[in-house]
C-alpha cells in the first residue's frame, strides 16, 4: 500500500477499497486500511478529511419520500405526452425531442434544487483511537464520545423532533425542553436500537452488530422496531439487545463500570478476557491475540488506566499473570 502515501484527498475518495473499508471498517477485506492507517503515514491527516467527507455523504436514514419521485415521474410521462400531440400534428420530429429533452432536464434539475434545498443539514463527529470528545447539540444537550466513536446530529434548533445517530460509544445529558406545554422528544439511534428520552443521563454503546444503555439517571424507552420489542428502563438498568439472538436482556447494574472511560479508565468486575480485550481494541484500535484459548475465558477484576499505553499493558499483564507485549499494531497474550 505505498502508493496510499501520495494520495490526495480527491485520490480517496475514488478509490472504491478505502470507501468500503470507512463503510465497514470490520470487515474481513478490510483490515490493511486499518494497519495502513495506525502506521506512519505523511498523509494520514489527508485520509482522515476523506473519511469525514464519505460519512457526512451516508444519508440512508433520511430517504426522499417515494411520493417525490412517483410525482416526478408523472409530469415528465405528461410532458412527454402532451408534446407527443403536437407531433401528430406534423411538427417535426426533431423539435419535438429537443423540447421534450429540454423540459425533462428542467424538471430534473428542479427536483435536484428542491431535494438539496429541503434536505437537513447534518452535522458529522467522529474520534479517532485513544481519544475522547466532548460534544454540544444545537439544544444544548452534552454527548461524550469515547474512542473510536462517531454521532450524526441535524443542525437545526427549531425542528420538532431532536434525533442522534450513534456508532461506538457515547454519553448522554439530554437537556429537557417543554415548547407549548409539551415535552420536546430526543431519539437516538444505534444500529437496530432507538433510545427514546425526555431528560436524562445515559451510556450507549452501538459495536459489532450489538447496543447496550445504561441507564444512570431520568428514564428511557429501549425499543428495537424491527422485532416489535421494547422496555422502559429505570436507573442503574443495563439493556442489552443481541441481533444473533433477537432479544431484549435487561439487569441492574453498577453505573461506574460503564461510565469510567469518561475518565479514560475502564473497569472490569468478573469480565472474561477475551471481553476485557474487545473492549481495549475499541480503544486503542489494536489487534488482541490469546495465545492460550482456556485463558480468554477466564474471569478477571480491575482498572485499566489509559492514558499511560505502556502502564496500560504492564497492569494488563498483572490482572492476567501473563505476559503482554506489543508488536506493531499488535497486543499479544502468553
Amino acid at each position: 500500500m505505498d502508493n496510499y502515501s501520495k494520495y490526495q484527498t480527491e485520490d480517496f475518495l475514488q478509490d472504491e477499497s478505502f470507501i468500503n473499508w470507512v463503510l465497514d471498517p470490520e470487515g474481513e477485506a478490510n483490515q490493511g486500511w486499518t494497519n495502513w492507517m495506525h502506521s506512519d503515514q505523511p498523509n494520514k491527516a489527508i485520509a482522515q478529511n476523506a473519511i469525514e467527507l464519505i460519512r457526512s455523504f451516508d444519508f440512508k436514514k433520511e430517504p426522499v419520500v417515494d411520493a417525490f419521485y412517483v410525482n416526478l415521474k408523472q409530469r415528465i410521462d405528461n410532458t412527454i405526452a402532451g408534446e407527443h400531440r403536437i407531433t401528430e400534428k406534423k411538427k417535426p420530429v426533431i423539435g419535438f425531442w429537443l423540447k421534450a429533452a429540454a423540459v425533462v432536464a428542467g424538471l430534473v434539475v428542479s427536483a435536484l434544487v428542491l431535494y438539496y434545498v429541503r434536505k437537513p443539514s447534518y452535522t458529522f463527529i467522529s474520534t479517532p483511537y485513544a481519544a475522547i470528545k466532548t460534544v454540544w447539540l444545537p439544544d444544548s444537550s452534552a454527548v461524550m464520545l469515547n474512542a473510536n466513536s462517531s454521532i450524526r446530529f441535524n443542525n437545526s434548533r427549531t425542528s420538532g423532533k431532536r434525533e442522534v445517530w450513534v456508532t461506538g460509544e457515547a454519553f448522554f445529558k439530554v437537556r429537557h425542553i417543554d415548547i407549548a406545554g409539551k415535552a420536546q422528544p430526543f431519539a437516538v439511534y444505534a444500529g437496530d436500537a432507538v433510545i427514546e428520552v425526555l431528560g436524562t443521563e445515559f451510556n450507549v454503546k452501538n459495536v459489532n452488530n450489538s447496543t447496550s444503555v445504561l441507564l444512570q439517571q431520568g428514564k428511557v424507552r429501549f425499543s428495537i422496531p424491527a422485532s416489535h420489542s421494547q422496555t422502559i428502563m429505570q436507573p442503574n438498568d443495563y439493556c442489552q439487545y443481541d441481533a444473533a439472538q433477537g432479544k431484549i436482556i435487561t439487569r441492574v447494574a453498577n453505573p461506574a463500570f460503564f461510565t469510567a472511560w469518561m475518565e479514560q479508565k475502564y473497569r472490569f468486575e468478573k469480565a472474561a478476557v477475551q471481553e476485557v480485550c474487545e473492549t481495549l481494541k475499541e480503544y486503542f484500535g489494536y489487534e488482541f491475540i490469546i495465545r492460550k484459548p482456556q485463558l480468554a475465558a477466564q474471569a478477571v477484576s480491575g482498572t485499566l488506566e489509559l492514558q499511560n499505553e505502556q502502564m496500560m499493558l504492564r497492569v494488563l499483564s498483572e490482572l492476567l499473570n501473563a505476559k503482554v507485549s506489543k508488536q506493531g499494531n499488535q497486543v499479544v497474550i502468553e
